[in-house]
């Protein structure tokens, strides 16, 4: 049994990559004959599971939480009735797996009968979160999953640690090779303050292209302040289907990857690579690890900035597409799968 992440139902693109991933993932499990039941926020659409659906007030997301933020359990929240639906469920599944880093999963932890695994999506973003997981890791027995190795090591008590790694996937029948790009830049993604737009715009300006934006509005006020200088070569495309989206990946030179945070993993990474579109990203966390500098894109020194990551691009129009879709094929779900089985069978051993 999955628990899904709180902040918004399943396909509404709240949670980011890790939503793509749980509807890519799923369907192989359940044909490889696994049981899949998923714990997820009314309006949640999933086919081919036993879906349960959860009502209660949306949990914020972490990625635009303060450091330093306090919790509060709350009687109406989807988080805590997710968690609740859960305990009654447990008995009927073998492995519990929460997806979703909040305080109340790794707390109630020890207090499950069936063995709890967690899948933690994103980079250490706050401290109290943090406590928890390494209370219960340094009590033993905690069981983890985490994109990259560079993700693992934003949690400094897991140094040295042996940590499962389920780097991402892209459906490559769906993200297709485009050898014709046209001369515009696609950048997609939250539209959040942590995803860092404005860079892209800024390179999107200094060398007058025209940039298509994709991606789910989450902060309107930073939309707006984004917007007020980006000019009218910025094209808004809004939240896109995986076949709309690819069309925009494939039509454009490059990719711009400019999060002012450290990414887990980075779906639009190998989204973009899958349409043969090089990928210029800031040198940090999951991209570091999918990008082959000088063959699938360029990596940038985010102190660079906007001035390096314009260089990187005229670097990244001289690649060979053929090579950047090559390097995206090695992240096929398939692969995905085969890391998730393993992991289970650990976690039920």
């Amino acid at each position: 049994m999955i628990v899904a992440p709180p902040v918004g139902p399943i396909g509404s693109g709240e949670a980011g990559g890790v939503e793509t991933h749980l509807l890519g993932l799923v369907p192989i499990l359940v044909g490889r004959g696994h049981t899949v039941g998923i714990v997820a926020p009314d309006g949640s659409v999933i086919p081919g599971v036993r879906l349960y659906q959860v009502a209660g007030e949306a949990s914020p997301s972490a990625t635009r939480a303060a450091r330093d933020a306090i919790f509060v359990a709350r009687t109406g929240g989807v988080l805590e009735n997710m968690w609740d639906r859960a305990l009654l469920l447990q008995r009927d599944y073998d492995v519990v797996i929460g997806v979703s880093y909040d305080w109340l999963p790794f707390y109630l932890t020890p207090f499950f009968i069936a063995p709890v695994a967690h899948w933690i999506t994103i980079c250490s973003s706050m401290d109290e979160v943090d406590g928890i997981i390494e209370k219960r890791w340094r009590e033993g027995g905690l069981r983890l999953v985490m994109y990259t190795s560079a993700q693992a090591r934003t949690y400094p008590f897991l140094e040295g640690a042996r940590i499962h790694l389920l780097y991402g996937a892209v459906d490559t029948a769906v993200f297709q090779y485009g050898a014709q790009p046209r001369d515009r830049l696609c950048w997609a993604g939250r539209i959040s303050p942590e995803k860092g737009l404005e860079d892209a715009i800024a390179v999107a300006r200094a060398l007058d292209m025209p940039l298509d934006v994709c991606g789910k509005i989450q902060d309107e006020g930073y939309w707006r302040a984004v917007m007020q200088d980006a000019g009218a070569g910025v094209v808004y495309h809004g939240f896109l289907g995986a076949a709309e989206l690819a069309r925009q990946y494939a039509s454009a030179r490059v990719s711009l990857v400019t999060p002012r945070w450290i990414e887990a993993f980075g779906n639009t990474v190998i989204e973009s690579m899958a349409c043969g579109t090089p990928v210029v990203a800031y040198d940090s966390g999951g991209p570091a690890e999918i990008v082959e500098h000088g063959t699938s894109g360029i990596l940038v020194p985010h102190e660079a900035g906007v001035g390096g990551l314009v260089e990187g691009l005229r670097e990244a129009v001289r690649l060979d597409r053929a090579a950047v879709r090559a390097r995206a094929e090695e992240f096929s779900f398939v692969r995905m799968a085969d890391r998730f089985e393993a992991w289970i069978e650990s976690v039920c051993r």
